[in-house]
């Protein structure tokens, strides 16, 4: 992956989030995602705080979607990573 198609990624990420698009958000997703959030314990009432598949993460989201518009996403930086070097935040403000 190179620099340009991380920024493009994170970009779509943020963008659907902000945009409250259920959909869009979802399909950042694979279909047999796992969601682990201790925010899962409290809402699911599930000591594992798990939610297992999309069918589930849409349920899990939808429930409090409507709910959450003042949600607004932002990039504050980014980390990279290749096989032969550690990952390193570089913040989004030195990329314009």
């Amino acid at each position: 992956m190179n620099e340009e198609l991380a920024h493009e990624i994170a970009r779509e990420w943020i963008d659907a989030w902000s945009s409250h698009e259920l959909d869009r958000i979802l399909a950042h997703y694979d279909d047999d995602v796992v969601l682990t959030s201790p925010l899962a314990v409290e809402r699911l009432r599930d000591p594992t705080g798990t939610v297992r598949g999309k069918a589930a993460l849409r349920a899990y989201f939808g429930e409090d979607h409507p709910r959450r518009r003042e949600l607004r996403c932002y990039q504050r930086s980014y980390l990279m990573t290749t096989p032969w070097q550690n990952g390193v935040a570089v913040p989004a403000t030195s990329h314009g």
